[in-house]
């Protein structure tokens, strides 16, 4: 046990289960359920995190009214008896693993989309979605339930929870928080109705207060029951006031709840220059919440809290999560992306092993792959993640060989790392003298702190695994055949694409702009992805006066919506001029001619032209090497691109076959 975290690491108790340490896994939709079903990939994925050293996990959200409650298709559902089987099986592997298991149930009220559920959503009252950064999007406006459908409701949540505990959990967890109908009945404006379930706090949780009651008389009293609460909604008109959210926890803890899950809700139609992406949150950041329920309730009541909080928020950094412990902020952990990227993460703190701990950098892939694209969650460090059935198991290679890797971005160093993790011997080789690759130009525009995190792992991983590095080493087909490799892995990586346009030979690249080169006062952006935003968004903080030309009607389009959507926001409050439909024709000394969808010339002042329209896969090596030597592969931008999940992705999947 490691003696630096004594608070964190000992056991603690949530109603009369006990926990072997303070941590909790939060619940996160993964979407790889067989029709709501339990299988094999949600048991090993569950049962990594629980031999991981977590003390209780959360299962995913799941459904306890489909099909009008579905968030996806992929959701876990627990509406009828046929689930309990795999739920047992769920629970009987996180036992196994020695942690705790509760299942969170809920339902996606007004949420929910037509295209999911096949129906009009459904809410307190008939008041659409405001915009999420989430779902990207406003929802169609939901049809207002009935007192009797709304009885009925709660039924299904008490029932879901017998089911729970009939399948062997210790408890459940009732989630209200973000766009979920338990956060939709608190608001006071998804919530408008005039009868028993609105108008004032206390009807509001009334919903609330019937489902745990109701809980508590099928399923006892050692059965555990947390609600995960907003205990404030941010709003354009508010929703859920500090008040409010005191008042809400005070009345669980009265009604019977064993433990508070403590978070805040958010919406936003019009995000200003000083909205903070996931790259960018603060660790431990609902922590202070919990300090505020605290301090509401004793001051409203003369009397101390009685219940356990549960704080977090990009809480993987276990000095800042012991702190929050031994000072009384907080009595539980809880760590959601954190053990996504890193299942082990609580084992390698046990262990003294912190620097092993691969960082969540905020990238939001794990949640717009499901919500925008209707996939499975994926994850820009865990390439395992939602991948099937792979049970994190790395099997050692049946024969050692010599391998060549080329290119130390993510891809080559995530192969390197594997296959010296299965015997082999290992040499990676790359032109520059660090770690990274792209990487280390995607840290730099504003708001990416959480990315610098990842290049220090990386070079870290390299050690630990034993592979040996050759930085400053520009590798020639020469060079690779020389080697006489058993195997050669080309991460190459990509090239930057100019237009041909007159004056381009004018224009600098993006990619130099982020590695500082000066640029001057009046700016002209020429591609508007992701690349070409953020490049603007750093000029913008710069004080330059910046313009985006994009020859499509969308801005950032291969960014996740949440990072998307505040980007935008910030270019907006940076006063970055964007011109879609348009295309650049040709650069001239002193502006960019430019051409809008009616054809219609646009002149564009520029002291300096910013080239950001896409790189290009520099696969010579490979192409030189692949029917030459028996056993080549091409992995990463080199082999195409796309995004980091899919370039961590590959190298895993290489290091695996070699």
């Amino acid at each position: 046990m490691n003696p630096k975290y004594p608070h964190l690491l000992s056991p603690g108790k949530i109603g009369k289960v006990e926990l072997r340490n303070r941590t909790v896994m939060a619940a996160m939709g993964m979407s790889q359920s067989d029709n709501g079903f339990v299988n094999k990939a949600v048991l090993n994925h569950y049962a990594a995190r629980a031999n991981g050293g977590v003390g209780a996990i959360v299962v995913e959200v799941t459904c306890v009214d489909t099909p009008l409650g579905l968030n996806t298709n992929g959701m876990l559902v627990i509406d009828d008896d046929k689930y309990i089987p795999g739920m047992t099986e769920l629970a009987d592997v996180i036992h196994k693993g020695g942690a705790k298991a509760f299942l969170q149930i809920s339902h996606t009220g007004r949420g929910a989309r037509r295209k999911i559920i096949g129906a009009q959503p459904v809410g307190p009252s008939a008041v659409a979605m405001p915009y999420s950064f989430m779902m990207g999007l406003a929802n169609e406006t939901p049809r207002a339930l009935t007192v009797d459908e709304i009885r009925e409701i709660e039924e299904k949540y008490a029932q879901a929870a017998l089911r729970a505990k009939k399948a062997g959990f210790d408890g459940v967890e009732i989630h209200s928080v973000g766009y979920y109908l338990g956060q939709q009945f608190l608001s006071s404006t998804a919530n408008i109705r005039t009868d028993e379930y609105g108008g004032s706090r206390k009807n509001r949780i009334r919903f609330h207060l019937n489902i745990v009651r109701r809980i508590r008389e099928l399923c006892g009293e050692d059965f555990a029951i947390i609600v995960k609460l907003s205990v404030v909604e941010q709003g354009p008109d508010g929703g859920i006031s500090i008040p409010d959210g005191i008042y809400y926890s005070k009345e669980l803890q009265k009604a019977g709840v064993d433990a508070i899950e403590v978070l805040a809700g958010k919406w936003s139609g019009e995000p200003g220059k000083h909205e903070k992406p996931e790259s960018a949150y603060p660790d431990c950041m609902a922590v202070p919440l919990c300090q505020v329920v605290k301090a509401g309730i004793l001051l409203t009541t003369g009397k101390k809290k009685t219940i356990p909080l549960i704080g977090g928020g990009r809480a993987q950094d276990p000095e800042k999560a012991e702190q929050a412990i031994a000072k009384g902020k907080c009595e539980f952990i809880f760590i959601g992306h954190g053990l996504l990227v890193q299942p082990d993460l609580v084992k390698l703190i046990e262990e003294g092993r912190e620097d092993e701990i691969r960082p969540c950098i905020g990238c939001g892939h794990c949640i717009n792959q499901q919500l925008q694209h209707g996939g499975k969650a994926i994850c820009s460090g865990n390439a395992v993640l939602a991948r099937g059935d792979n049970d994190y198991t790395i099997i050692p290679a049946e024969s050692k060989k010599q391998v060549a890797v080329i290119g130390a971005g993510v891809a080559g160093v995530e192969a390197a790392r594997i296959a010296a993790i299965r015997g082999h011997e290992v040499d990676l080789y790359d032109s520059s003298d660090v770690a990274g690759g792209q990487i280390n130009l995607a840290d730099k525009p504003p708001f990416k702190d959480h990315f610098r995190l990842l290049r220090p792992y990386l070079e870290r991983q390299l050690v630990l695994t034993g592979v040996k590095v050759h930085y400053g080493k520009a590798m020639t087909k020469e060079d690779v055949v020389a080697l006489n490799a058993d195997a050669v892995v080309c991460a190459t990586g990509s090239k930057p694409v100019s237009l041909k346009i007159d004056g381009a030979e004018r224009a600098v690249f993006a990619k130099d702009v982020l590695a500082g080169a000066q640029t001057g006062k009046d700016v002209v952006v020429i591609g508007g992805g992701s690349t070409g935003c953020e490049t603007a968004e750093y000029l913008g903080m710069r004080g330059k006066s910046v313009t985006i030309v994009e020859v499509t009607d969308t801005l950032a389009g291969n960014t996740g919506k949440t990072a998307q959507t505040i980007l935008l926001g910030h270019l907006k409050g940076y006063k970055v001029r964007t011109l879609t439909g348009c295309r650049a024709k040709s650069i001239t000394g002193d502006s960019v001619i430019c051409t809008d969808e009616s054809g219609k010339e646009i002149t564009l002042k520029a002291d300096t032209v910013v080239m950001a329209i896409g790189e290009r896969p520099d696969a010579s090596l490979y192409e030189e090497l692949k029917d030459i030597l028996p056993e080549v592969y091409n992995i990463g931008d080199s082999n195409g691109g796309g995004i980091l999940p899919a370039a961590v992705y590959e190298g895993y999947t290489v290091g695996n076959k070699i």
